[in-house]
């Protein structure tokens, strides 16, 4: 009979021996697969180097409408949004008062013109008279004077008509010109004071960046040259695909319409406003912009923005090396600029990098890769 403590010892070294036999079957197993992975060719490209500023677009032309009198808003027919022309009535005040003046007035015109006919009439036959003798010269000079009170009467009553009028045209406000309506400040039953704002108007057919230059930069920039303006919140359809304001993604070209030669002296800034078409009224009001100036080049390592990751305050990116593996390297980035990033330091020209799911990686790690183009097109 084996005692006890040989028991337990045996089984303890039996333990490692029966879980070791299948040791390299379960590494087999268990054998991690190379991840695929989409990478591109690092190379060196023309890089544009302009001067750029940060602007908020505004329209070409906005008008705040009031009014002088005060009155209930009896009508507003445009919604915000809405194309107006010019001379269309967007408000229409409550104006019956004014309306029953004027036609006090226009009764009193009447009444006017009638005793100014009448005098003038009786003038007409008293100078006869006179001429013949037949009248004083008391009952001419009379007669004069009750034509001359009968003039200003009928004239103080066209006036008073005038003033009336023009009373009456500040009940409706109409469209200065063809725009849009942005903003409504008063609805339909509100009371108007006058200076009051109640409608927005905007011309959109044409906008203006505003954009704030350095003073160490504002003797570069003249009115009349051509500037890149990218919004990038602004985006059209192209083939299926967004793309950015412009024809197949490009900026828009603008001109430099006004330089304020009078600078913050908080900001040691200058306003800039350049001018930009925008007939399809794509831009939009207070959006953000960027303002590009100058175009000079130089060759520089490019590679796609997605293939950049961050860990804490370090950027890096994985490359493949000869071996099918990832490898990570640091790298110090410059400038961003259509969807590529410059990279100054830690990569070589020629090295392929990893685009997506890099963050994913470990270095070292086994992978299979399949290459792109520039152009996007799958490498054979």
């Amino acid at each position: 009979m084996i005692p006890r403590k040989t028991k337990w010892l045996l089984i303890g070294l039996l333990i490692p021996v029966l879980f070791g036999c299948g040791g390299d079957d379960a590494q087999q197993s268990g054998a991690v697969q190379p991840v695929v992975v989409k990478t591109m060719t690092a190379e060196v490209q023309a890089l544009e180097h302009r001067l750029t500023y940060a602007g908020s677009v505004e329209p070409i032309e906005r008008v705040r409408l009031a009014t002088r009198i005060m009155g209930w808003v009896d009508a507003i027919p445009f919604a915000e949004g809405t194309r107006v022309q010019k001379g269309a009535v967007l408000v229409k005040l409550r104006s019956k008062d004014i309306e029953a003046k004027r036609a006090q007035v226009e009764a009193s015109i009447t009444e006017a013109t009638a005793h100014f006919d009448n005098m003038q009439k009786n003038l007409q036959r008293v100078e006869s008279l006179f001429a013949k003798k037949a009248a004083t010269q008391k009952e001419l000079d009379d007669t004069r004077t009750g034509f001359a009170s009968a003039q200003s009467r009928k004239l103080a009553a066209e006036e008073m008509k005038s003033e009336v009028e023009e009373m009456l045209s500040y009940s409706e406000l109409r469209a200065p010109f063809n725009g849009v309506v942005a903003r409504k400040m008063l609805d339909v039953g509100d009371l108007a004071n006058p200076g009051m704002p109640i409608l927005e108007v905007e011309n959109m057919d044409k906008i203006k960046i505003v954009a704030k230059v350095p003073e160490s930069e504002i003797d570069a920039l003249t009115v009349g040259i051509s500037v890149a303006v990218k919004v990038s919140a602004v985006r059209i359809r192209s083939g299926g695909q967004a793309a950015d304001v412009g024809t197949n993604g490009k900026t828009i070209t603008g001109k430099i319409d006004r330089i304020v030669p009078a600078g913050d002296p908080m900001s040691r800034q200058f306003e800039i406003q350049v001018v930009v078409d925008n007939s399809g009224h794509q831009i939009k009001s207070g959006m953000f912009a960027r303002v590009a100036v100058g175009n000079t080049e130089s060759a520089t390592l490019m590679v796609p923005t997605n293939a950049v990751f961050r860990r804490g305050q370090l950027q890096g990116i994985f490359v493949v090396d000869s071996e099918n593996r990832a490898r990570l390297r640091w790298v110090r980035t410059g400038v961003t600029q259509e969807g590529l990033v410059e990279i100054l330091a830690g990569l070589n020209p020629g090295e392929n990098v990893v685009l997506d799911g890099a963050t994913s990686l470990v270095d070292g790690q086994a992978v299979s890769a399949e290459r792109i183009r520039s152009g996007g097109e799958v490498a054979q």
